[in-house]
């Protein structure tokens, strides 16, 4: 099936701009949290936080990764950080894998996706990855580079010592005058190197969006495909992908039952990386390194994904013979669609939520004070410059500094650096319960959807009934992962009454989108879902 120009172009520009609208919420954390680890980590901090020369590099670094929410975009700020205080390369190739592929909120949703096992061993096999790919980069860093003693880190002036990682004596900012300059590296950040990134980062989207028609993927990777996981291979390499969304996808599949093997190569290729991500390495390393880096990615993940396939086969499940797993990679605009303002609205607006509104106002409002301060030259150097002896700027290791008064106190890197870690772990717990409500208040919120989805089907409105659906679906899942943070289990019952909602929503979903529309066919499977209901709400409720 060709597509016109036009429709690819259109196509393409809607893929970006939903791209640019899940990144915004991970995209400000990163540049939150190397701006924090740029000037309040400092240098030896953030090697200690990423192991050192030690031997626990790799998986620690992996760790670190898996607590932080950042995407493969968001990754990139931190990466940067992580080269210029003179952090091992193995260690940046285990973080930069790691970090996008798992958090605590994702993580919790995928262990309701699938039978937990799955989610778990695909959290190990990420870390063989990431282990096995940071030994390479560590081993090419010393074949390159035996006799070097020295690296001379980009947007530094300090020379740190490989292996003894102790920065030469120099001034740093302190007290309000720091905390003032991490923000100004936000809004220069995000107007100049980020920006381009995430421009080169979700370009892959358009691509795919010009190569894949409308509904080309609904078709693809199934159980039984032997090419299922080279075919996403192809799809993975240049899509972007939230952990989120990686999440849900890697649900539809195991509930289509399409091949595990597909499910992982999405999740490790297409959530752990992104086309800036090979591009960033290849501009700092080498891109003869890279690409023997890349490769053997490549061969790692398709080996695990091919040995994975026939295990992980759910038991008892059929396969469906058509997903909407895919469909966000494809081409959004159909053939029938209508090119107008109105059509790109309702593909990008409609799925924001307040979370990614109130990111984009926070990212828009930071940039135009990044370009304003960049037309000001205002900088860390002016920062620094324009500070007054011994007040706000100063050596840290200087004897003839005075004492310190008031706001104006000096508090060790190691001191922060664990503070920083503690406010991490107690932040993504604070998350997973505000994100996964109790079980009452899902059960509400799902009364609303349900009504809204159930009675615009039977009256044939059904872009109406299309819209709360998916939210039914998502507060579904919420439900669980809600009830297990709290209850420490999910009977099985209640995870089988969950399953057939889930797959009587999809048949729903069908029936609104066949054309012609068939109302009484539609009723139908309204009533069939009212009967499952009841008895899934009930397994939900507490007993009185």
């Amino acid at each position: 099936m060709n597509q016109s120009l036009s429709i690819m172009l259109m196509g393409g520009l809607i893929r970006v701009l939903q791209g640019f609208a899940a990144a915004a919420p991970t995209l400000l954390v990163g540049l939150l949290i190397a701006s924090i680890m740029r000037y309040y980590l400092a240098d030896k901090g953030m090697r200690r936080l990423f192991g050192g020369d030690s031997l626990r590099s790799l998986p620690q670094s992996w760790l670190v990764g898996m607590l932080l929410p950042v995407c493969s975009i968001g990754v990139l700020p931190i990466l940067r950080e992580m080269r210029r205080a003179g952090v091992k390369p193995g260690a940046m190739s285990a973080f930069a894998l790691s970090a996008p592929l798992f958090n605590p909120l994702s993580l919790l949703y995928g262990l309701t996706l699938s039978r937990p096992m799955v989610i778990i061993l695909f959290a190990f096999g990420s870390l063989v990855i990431v282990t096995a790919l940071g030994l390479f980069w560590d081993a090419m860093a010393k074949f390159r580079e035996p006799t070097k003693n020295t690296l001379l880190l980009a947007g530094g002036s300090c020379a740190i010592a490989v292996g003894k990682g102790e920065p030469e004596t120099r001034d740093h900012l302190i007290s309000l005058r720091r905390l003032a300059a991490t923000f100004v590296h936000i809004a220069r950040e995000l107007t100049g190197v980020s920006l381009g990134t995430t421009v080169l980062a979700l370009s892959g989207l358009a691509i795919l969006a010009a190569v894949l028609p409308y509904g080309a993927m609904q078709h693809s990777v199934e159980r039984d495909d032997w090419f299922a996981p080279l075919t996403m291979l192809e799809v993975a390499i240049p899509v972007y992908a939230t952990p989120m969304l990686a999440m849900s996808q890697l649900g539809m599949m195991f509930q289509h039952a399409n091949s595990p093997g597909a499910a992982f190569t999405l999740l490790i290729l297409g959530t752990g990386m992104n086309l800036a991500t090979p591009v960033w390495f290849g501009k700092h390393y080498g891109f003869k390194a890279t690409t023997l880096w890349m490769v053997s990615l490549v061969v790692i993940v398709l080996g695990i994904s091919y040995a994975i396939n026939r295990p992980l086969v759910p038991p008892g499940v059929e396969p469906a013979g058509h997903t909407h797993a895919f469909d966000i990679y494809a081409n959004p605009i159909s053939v029938y669609h209508h090119f107008d303002m109105r059509t790109l609205r309702d593909l990008v607006v409609k799925d924001l939520d307040i979370s990614v509104v109130v990111s984009l106002a926070v990212l828009g409002v930071i940039g135009l004070i990044g370009i304003g301060l960049r037309l000001l030259k205002i900088d860390e150097a002016w920062l620094m410059k324009t500070a007054k002896a011994n007040a706000f700027a100063s050596s840290l290791t200087s004897d003839e500094a005075k004492n310190r008064k008031g706001l104006d106190v000096v508090v060790p890197p190691g001191v922060i650096g664990a503070t920083m870690l503690a406010g991490l772990v107690a932040l993504s717990v604070v998350a997973c319960f505000a994100y996964y409500p109790s079980p009452k208040e899902c059960l509400d919120e799902i009364s609303m959807a349900r009504a809204e989805c159930l009675s615009a089907a039977n009256s044939g409105q059904i872009d109406h009934a299309l819209f709360w659906l998916p939210v039914w679906e998502d507060w579904s899942r919420r439900l669980e992962v809600g009830t297990f943070i709290r209850s420490g289990q999910i009977r099985p019952y209640q995870r089988m009454q969950g399953y057939l909602i889930r797959k009587k929503l999809e048949n729903l979903e069908h029936e609104l989108e066949h054309d012609p529309f068939e109302s009484d066919e539609t009723k139908r499977v309204v009533r069939d879902i009212l009967s499952t209901n009841s008895r899934w709400v009930r397994s939900f409720r507490p007993s009185e």
